[in-house]
């Protein structure tokens, strides 16, 4: 039976998680076929995130390392013993009922599923944000050479192959463009489904377009640059 792993990196999301995991949990019973595992990873929550998932059913992995969500979900790649990864935000703003979206995809052949907030709508788009999405991701065409509408978005479903032979650098959300770069040198097709964005349920949006804009572009042309030297090497 083939084995799903949903990662949840998790920070300070004790007004989200509970709500995060009924709905997964909900979703998950009405997936038939698939062994599940649900990984929550603490990555240096002060409130009571941790307890609160655990009580619900998932287990819990304590990043005891540099925190970000890149280092978070970098170990939680290491405990995830699922087939397929999948890759859900604690801040209740990705729908589980999208789930069997992303395995099917994954299913026909592909390494890679992103999905998008372009062709399944946000809630949560400010102008700024939208400007910058549009921006980033004609960037990333341009470095990459493969259409994707919405690269930035968290919500992704990947072989576990993968991230199996590879060290991730990426702290924070940066992490998003080095999974795609990793699935691109490994020869895998890289898709998208539609996917719609709610308005986070309570907290604080971790990621912010001023701060995170800057160093999304940076590891963008930096990984771009590394694909495009190991494409050249593997013609050669």
């Amino acid at each position: 039976m083939l084995k799903i792993t949903i990662l949840i990196p998790a920070k300070d999301e004790e007004k989200t998680i509970d709500l995060v995991l009924k709905d997964l949990f909900r979703e998950i019973d009405k997936i038939k076929d698939y062994d599940f595992e649900v990984l929550v990873v603490d990555d240096g929550c002060v409130d009571s995130t941790s307890q609160i998932a655990e009580s619900l059913g998932a287990k819990i992995i304590t990043n005891n390392g540099a925190h970000g969500k890149g280092k978070a979900l970098a170990v939680g790649f290491k405990q995830a013993t699922g087939d397929i990864i999948i890759m859900l935000d604690a801040d209740y703003s990705h729908k589980p009922e999208e789930l069997p979206l992303f395995i099917d995809k994954i299913k026909k052949d592909y390494g890679l599923v992103v999905g998008s907030r372009i062709l399944g709508g946000s809630d949560e788009y400010t102008p700024v944000r939208s400007f910058g999405n549009i921006f980033l991701t004609t960037a990333f065409k341009l470095f990459f050479g493969i259409k994707l509408t919405d690269a930035l978005n968290g919500y992704k479903a990947f072989r576990k192959e993968v991230v199996k032979n590879h060290k991730y650098h990426s702290k924070d959300f940066e992490i998003e463009i080095e999974l795609i770069a990793n699935a691109l040198k490994e020869g895998y097709k890289i898709g998208e489904i539609p996917s719609h964005e709610r308005e986070r349920a309570g907290g604080k949006m971790k990621s912010r377009a001023l701060i995170h804009g800057p160093k999304f572009l940076w590891k963008i042309i930096l990984e771009g640059l590394k694909y495009r030297i190991y494409k050249t090497r593997k013609h050669d």
